[in-house]
């Protein structure tokens, strides 16, 4: 190992090149493979993951490592141009230079991890990989459910994060709050709509509630903030007319659409056994047709018939006064 490093260092600056780039790509290489290899030794798809990011930075660290032996004798003397020359790099690739910063920020910051379904910016989706210069998302929403992957991967500059907000769905608390409005029509029996929409909303959302207030429980330890209460609440407005219930619920973040479907399937059951004691708010729309052309133009005959008949008789009347 001594002569090795000797050798090293008894090289010349054009040996020490072509070494550095050999050195390069045969660690590159031998990374490549391994990183082919080795996870699929391991059966999860975690593990397989965190396998592969271990081999892809061991294999920077190694090449870094090499460079720094190689050229050990020069670094002192380089010192000085690695400085000025890092300074350059820097400006001309800030974004770059930004995105490694945002990289160390989601690392420290645990900011979201591989699996979280996040939204940066505008951009929601399930994390899929975190780069050194970018996070790629499988993305969902936009023209499909707000929880269905629609297929496109999006892939986001780390700077990004130092930029906008973040919003994590799946750390601490791994359930959102949602709701849904119901109309019924004035008639209904409002309290038996309130204790329906409790009925169906505690059947459904049941299986949620236990985990749930572990969740929250691993949030009021980590956090100073006050406990909500998890169960259902159902509201009640006047709108327009018609009696707006609002039904607010825990849910999974993954099953947004599901629970809506689920509940609104039974709400529709419930509403047609209720044997019109319940009935959906309808809106009347009235249209005023525009007078038919016959009946214009009969106003119109009219008019020009009072219109002579008014004259004649003023007529008449100054007539009259003259001969007097």
């Amino acid at each position: 190992m001594n002569d090795l490093l000797k050798r090293a260092v008894s090289l010349s600056l054009l040996e020490k090149s072509i070494a550095a780039v050999v050195g390069i790509l045969v660690i590159h290489t031998a990374f490549r493979v391994l990183e082919q290899i080795l996870p699929r030794r391991f059966g999860q798809g975690d593990a397989r993951y965190r396998v592969r990011k271990f081999v892809l930075f061991s294999g920077y660290f190694a090449i870094l490592l090499f460079l720094t032996i190689l050229f050990e004798d020069r670094l002192g003397r380089l010192s000085f141009a690695i400085g000025v020359i890092g300074a350059g790099v820097a400006v001309a690739l800030q974004d770059v230079v930004a995105s490694i910063a945002g990289a160390f920020s989601i690392g420290f910051s645990k900011l979201y991890g591989v699996g979280d379904r996040v939204q940066i910016g505008d951009t929601l989706g399930d994390v899929i990989d975190i780069g050194l210069l970018r996070t790629t998302l499988m993305e969902t929403g936009n023209w499909v459910s707000r929880d269905v992957y629609n297929g496109r991967l999006v892939r986001i500059p780390n700077s990004t994060v130092l930029k906008v907000s973040v919003f994590n769905y799946s750390q601490g608390f791994r359930f959102v709050w949602d709701e849904i409005k119901v109309l019924f029509s004035v008639t209904s029996d409002c309290q038996l709509a309130r204790e329906m929409l409790l009925r169906v909303a505690d059947g459904a959302i049941g299986e949620y509630l236990v985990e749930a207030r572990i969740s929250w429980k691993y949030i009021s330890e980590n956090f100073r903030i006050e406990s909500p209460s998890l169960e259902p609440t159902v509201s009640l407005v006047v709108n327009a007319g018609s009696l707006e219930f609002s039904l607010s619920y825990v849910v999974d973040y993954t099953k947004r659409t599901a629970m809506k479907t689920q509940l609104f399937t039974k709400i529709v059951e419930e509403v047609a056994n209720s044997k019109g004691r319940l009935q959906w708010a309808s809106q009347t729309v009235t249209l005023t047709s525009p007078p038919a052309v016959e009946d214009a133009a009969e106003s119109h005959a009219s008019s020009l018939t009072r219109g002579p008949g008014l004259t004649r008789a003023a007529g008449s009347t100054h007539a009259a006064g003259e001969v007097k």
